[in-house]
C-alpha cells in the first residue's frame, strides 16, 4: 500500500514538476493558444503602502520584485499593486518608499 501511495505521489510531482518547465508561455503571437497581450490602465494611487493598509487594506500576494518587495492588496472593491523600494539601496535614499497603483 505503501508503495502505490508513494508511486503516486511521485508521478504528480513529475507532472506538476514538468508542467512548470512551461510557464510562463512564449512571448509570441505565433505561439498556439498564447493569449493577446492588451494594455491594462493602472491608475496612480496616492496614498502610500502603510496609508492604505491602515485604512482597511489586505495583502493578498507579495513577491520580490527588481527594487525590492510587490505587494499586492484589497481595498474595499479595488486591487492595488505597489512596489516597495527600501531604505539604503545603495543610492542616496534614506527613507522607505512605495509607489501604489490601482488595477482597477
Amino acid at each position: 500500500m505503501k508503495a502505490v501511495t508513494l508511486s503516486i505521489l511521485f508521478s504528480l510531482l513529475t507532472v506538476s514538476g514538468s508542467a512548470m518547465a512551461d510557464w510562463p508561455p512564449e512571448d509570441s503571437a505565433k505561439v498556439p493558444g498564447n493569449t493577446l497581450e492588451l494594455p491594462t490602465t493602472l491608475k496612480p494611487v496616492e496614498k502610500p503602502l502603510d496609508q492604505l493598509l491602515n485604512e482597511g487594506g489586505a495583502v493578498i500576494s507579495a513577491q520580490h520584485g527588481k527594487h525590492g518587495p510587490v505587494v499586492t492588496l484589497k481595498k474595499g472593491d479595488q486591487y492595488i499593486m505597489c512596489l516597495l523600494i527600501g531604505a539604503g539601496d545603495g543610492g542616496d535614499q534614506n527613507i522607505s518608499t512605495s509607489r501604489c497603483y490601482a488595477l482597477n
